[in-house]
C-alpha cells in the first residue's frame, strides 16, 4: 500500500497579494467553502490566513469591526510564517511537525508546496488521525517481522468456534545469531516470518518474541482438512507438519545457506463457548517445550502436562520480579578450618514474592536456566553481591564475595564484559569476587568455558568449583581450567564418617592439595565433622554448623565473623 502524502491531500490555491483588501479576501473565501484559507508571500515567507482566523476577526473577538476590517489589506493580518512543506511529505511526517508546533497553532492548516511552484492548504485533523491510527497498529506489530505481535493475539476477541493455537520455536536459533551475528539472525526471522504467514492461511501468524511464533486460528471449521465435528488432533498434527516444512527454508543469509528445524505444540480449545486465547496458546506453549525436550518436532496439548503449564509465567514473573527488585541475596559464610573465621561468603538467591513469600532458590532457578532469563537474573545477582562487598570493603571488612554461575551465563560471551564493568564502577578489587561454577556448566561447553574463566582469572577473579563429584569433569580437564578453589559436593560430606565414603573424600583432597587448590566442604552440620574434614586436609567449611543464609545486614552483625 502507497503512503499518502500530502498531494493527495491538499487543496490548491493561488497566492494572494499581500496588499489584497480583506473584503476581497472574505469573497473568495465565501465564493470556494473548500479553501481553508489564503496564502501569501511576504518578507521573503509565505503565510496563511485561515478560515477560522478569519472568521473570529470577522466577528469582531479581536478587535477589528466589519467596515474597518475591509478598508485593511491582507498584510495588516499576517502573523507567524506558515509551516511549508514539500507535497511529498508523508502523513506520519506532516502530523508530527504540526504537532511539534507550539499549542494555539498546532490546529492551523499546513502550507503545501508542490514540485511546478505552486501552493496548497491541507487540514491537520486528518494527518493526525492518520498517525494516531499508525501508532495504534504499531502497538499491535512486531517491529522486526511485521506479523502481530503478543499484544495483538491476546488482545483479540475470543473465539466463538472451535479454534487451535500453534506455537513454533527455531531449534538452535541461538547458534544461528552467534556464528552469523544478530543481523543475519533478524534477517532469518524476516525471512521464516514470511513463510509461515503465506502458509499458515486463513488463519494468522503472531511472533512472540525471539524466536517464537504462534499460528492462530479462531475457527478450526475453516481450516483444510479439519471436518466441524470431526477430532482435530490427526489432521491438525499432519497441518503442524506441513507448516513446519513450508518453514524449513533453505534462505540465503549473509551468503550461507540455512536450513530451518523448529519444535510445534499444538492446543485446541476445549468446547467452552468462549475460549481463553491466553489460556490456550499457553497450553500450546507447553506442548512446544514437550516437542523439544522430546525431539518430537510436533505435540498437543494434554492433561500430563498440566505440571508444566504452571510454570510457563514464571518467565514473565521473573522480568518483573528482577525490575521490581523482589530478589534478595543471603550471604553464608566460609570459615577457616583451623581458626574458624571467615574467610569468604556466598551469596545466595532468594525471591521475596508478593503473594508467595520468601522462596528459596529451587523454586524458581531451575526454570530461569531453560530460559533467556537466567542472563538477567545472574546480571542482577552479580550488580547487588559486587556492590554489597564494596560497601564492606569501604566499611573495613575486606570479605571476598562468591556468586553462582550457571550453564548458560557461562556459555555467553558478555559474562566477562559485565564483571569487568561492575568491578570498575564499585571498585572492588577482582580478587574479592569469587564465581563458582558446576561441573556439569563446565562440560556444556568446555572450551569456550575455559577461554571466558581464563579471562576472568587473567583480571584477578578467583573461579571455585562447585558441587565437585556430581558431574563429569576428568581430572585432565581440571587440570587445564583456571581453577582456585574445589568445593566437595555436601552429598559425599554427609557421608564422611562411612568408612567406603571417607576413602573417596580422602582422595579427592590428596588431589585438589596436590593441584594446589583451596579444598571446601559444603553442607558442614556439626563440630564432629567439621574436625574430621580439617584432620584430612580441608582449608574452608561451610554449612549452617557455622552459620546460615543471612541478609547482609545481620551478615555484618557481631559474632557473625567469628
Amino acid at each position: 500500500m502507497r503512503t499518502p502524502i500530502l498531494a493527495d491531500l491538499a487543496v490548491p490555491v493561488p497566492l494572494t497579494a499581500p496588499d489584497t483588501s480583506m473584503g476581497e479576501v472574505e469573497s473568495v473565501l465565501r465564493g470556494h467553502p473548500e479553501l481553508l484559507g489564503v496564502v501569501t508571500a511576504a518578507n521573503d515567507h509565505l503565510y496563511l490566513v485561515d478560515r477560522g482566523f478569519l472568521d473570529m476577526v470577522l466577528a469582531g473577538r479581536l478587535g477589528y469591526g466589519r467596515a474597518l476590517l475591509h478598508r485593511r489589506p491582507l498584510r495588516s493580518l499576517l502573523r507567524q510564517p506558515a509551516l511549508v512543506l514539500p507535497a511529498g511529505t508523508g502523513w506520519g511526517d506532516a502530523a508530527r511537525a504540526a504537532m511539534e508546533r507550539p499549542d494555539p497553532l498546532k490546529a492551523i492548516p499546513l502550507v503545501v508546496m508542490f514540485d511546478d511552484g505552486t501552493v496548497g492548504v491541507a487540514p491537520v485533523g486528518p494527518l493526525v488521525e492518520h498517525l494516531s491510527l499508525r501508532y495504534q497498529a504499531m502497538a499491535l506489530t512486531d517491529d522486526l517481522t511485521g506479523l502481530g505481535n503478543r499484544r495483538s493475539l491476546l488482545e483479540r476477541p475470543a473465539p466463538c468456534h472451535r479454534a487451535a493455537a500453534l506455537v513454533i520455536d527455531l531449534n538452535r536459533f541461538k547458534e544461528i545469531n552467534d556464528s552469523l551475528g544478530h543481523a543475519g539472525g533478524d534477517e532469518l526471522l524476516r525471512s521464516v516470518s514470511v513463510a509461515l504467514a503465506a502458509a499458515c492461511a486463513p488463519a494468522q501468524a503472531f511472533r512472540l518474541g525471539g524466536d517464537e511464533f504462534v499460528v492462530f486460528a479462531p475457527d478450526l471449521t475453516t481450516w483444510p482438512g479439519v471436518e466441524p465435528s470431526a477430532p482435530a488432533a490427526a489432521p491438525l498434527a499432519e497441518a503442524g507438519h506441513r507448516l513446519l516444512r513450508a518453514i524449513e527454508g533453505p534462505y540465503e543469509v549473509a551468503g550461507v545457506p540455512i536450513t530451518v528445524e523448529a519444535s510445534m505444540g499444538i492446543a485446541v480449545t476445549d468446547g467452552r463457548p468462549r475460549p481463553d486465547v491466553d489460556d490456550l496458546v499457553a497450553r500450546a506453549d507447553a506442548a512446544m517445550y514437550a516437542a523439544k525436550r522430546d525431539r518430537t518436532q510436533v505435540e498437543h496439548w494434554h492433561a500430563a502436562l498440566s505440571a508444566g503449564h504452571a510454570d510457563l509465567g514464571m518467565d514473565t514473573h521473573l522480568r518483573t520480579a528482577i525490575g521490581n527488585r523482589e530478589l534478595i541475596l543471603h550471604y553464608q559464610p566460609l570459615v577457616d578450618a583451623h581458626t574458624r573465621e571467615t574467610v569468604s561468603v556466598e551469596a545466595l538467591v532468594r525471591w521475596s514474592h508478593p503473594q508467595r513469600g520468601l522462596l528459596p532458590p529451587g523454586a524458581f532457578l531451575p526454570q530461569a536456566e531453560r530460559s533467556d532469563v537466567i542472563h538477567l537474573l545472574t546480571e542482577a545477582v552479580l550488580g547487588d553481591a559486587v556492590r554489597q562487598a564494596a560497601t564492606w570493603h569501604r566499611a573495613g571488612c575486606a570479605v571476598p564475595v562468591a556468586v553462582n554461575l550457571a550453564a548458560p551465563v557461562l556459555a555467553s560471551d558478555r559474562i566477562v564484559a559485565t564483571i569487568v564493568a561492575l568491578l570498575a564502577e564499585t571498585g572492588l578489587p577482582a580478587g574479592s569476587l569469587i564465581v563458582e561454577v558446576t561441573e556439569s556448566a563446565v562440560m556444556t561447553r568446555p572450551a569456550e568455558s575455559a577461554d571466558r574463566l581464563r579471562s576472568l582469572r587473567e583480571i584477578g577473579v578467583r573461579v571455585a568449583i562447585d558441587d565437585f563429584g556430581t558431574g563429569n569433569t576428568s581430572l585432565g580437564l581440571l587440570t587445564q581450567l583456571p581453577v582456585d578453589e574445589l568445593k566437595l559436593d555436601r552429598s559425599f560430606v554427609a557421608r564422611i564418617h562411612h568408612p567406603q565414603d571417607r576413602v573417596i573424600v580422602e582422595s579427592v583432597a590428596r588431589m585438589a592439595n596436590g593441584l594446589g587448590l583451596t579444598l571446601v566442604a559444603e553442607g558442614v552440620e556439626d563440630e564432629h565433622t567439621a574436625d574430621t574434614l580439617t584432620a584430612l586436609g580441608f582449608d574452608l567449611l561451610q554449612g549452617y554448623h557455622f552459620g546460615r543464609p543471612e541478609p547482609a545486614l545481620a551478615a555484618t552483625a557481631p559474632g557473625w565473623n567469628r
